[in-house]
């Protein structure tokens, strides 16, 4: 007597030792209605090397009883299309791995720059204390304060000496703050918006993925179309 062969995928690997959970999907006729149905029925199939990966089509082959719920095998592997899936998912690791690092180093090189930047305005302010002390003393200033003063004036754009020159030197970096963040915001809207235009038309989002290397948009779900746009108008923008 022959044995029973189905073909079908591998949709659970990893989850017991030695054993996959292959779907069959087999076209039966449905007397009652007239028309052909479509049948799955998922089979524990024993996989003794554990070579087949979630998304391979196998044959599998009926063998003795090996465990209550357990009695088939896989005879071959048709498509190796779980071994793809496995590479492609260890190079997305690998660039989400890499991308990660960028920012982070280019985040750490920005802390660092803005540190340093304090630090030279903490030493600035101290020279502007010292200087302006010295003045409300009627102590005459020397030389190297003068020529030191006149540094500061040309680096914060100060034009007059006075109390309040510590007070815009002290707010300088709370515009520039300021405007930074006014910048993202308006940079953040414009993407929104040119993300919203694109979601509402297809055929401009299928081109806008195909001009930045997705072979197949119309073969991802939208939320990952939606995520990949949003992806690519921020590169575009420079956030």
């Amino acid at each position: 007597m022959a044995r029973q062969n189905f073909v079908g995928i591998v949709v659970s690997q990893g989850k017991m030792q030695k054993t996959v959970k292959v779907r069959v999907e087999r076209k039966v006729f449905n007397k009652r209605i007239n028309k052909e149905l479509l049948s799955r029925k998922d089979y524990l199939v024993h996989d003794e090397n554990e070579i087949s990966k979630e998304g391979d089509m196998v044959r599998i082959e009926s063998t003795r009883p090996l465990s209550k719920w357990k009695s088939f095998a896989i005879a071959e592997i048709l498509k190796n299309k779980g071994q793809q899936f496995a590479h492609f998912e260890s190079m997305a690791k690998t660039d989400v791995y890499k991308e990660e690092t960028m920012k982070s180093k280019e985040f750490l090189d920005k802390r660092q720059k803005q540190t340093e930047m304090d630090s030279n305005m903490i030493k600035d302010i101290r020279s502007l204390q010292m200087i302006y002390n010295q003045n409300k003393d009627g102590n005459s200033l020397s030389a190297e304060q003068m020529e030191e003063l006149q540094k500061i004036k040309a680096k914060y754009s100060i034009e007059e000496f006075s109390p309040n020159s510590l007070k815009k030197l002290l707010n300088l970096n709370l515009m520039d703050i300021e405007s930074d963040l006014e910048t993202q915001k308006d940079k953040i809207d414009i993407i929104q918006k040119n993300l919203e235009v694109l979601l509402k038309d297809d055929a401009k989002s299928f081109d806008f993925l195909k001009d930045h290397g997705v072979e197949d948009p119309n073969a991802l779900q939208k939320n990952i179309r939606k995520n990949l746009i949003r992806k690519y108008l921020f590169k575009e923008m420079q956030l």
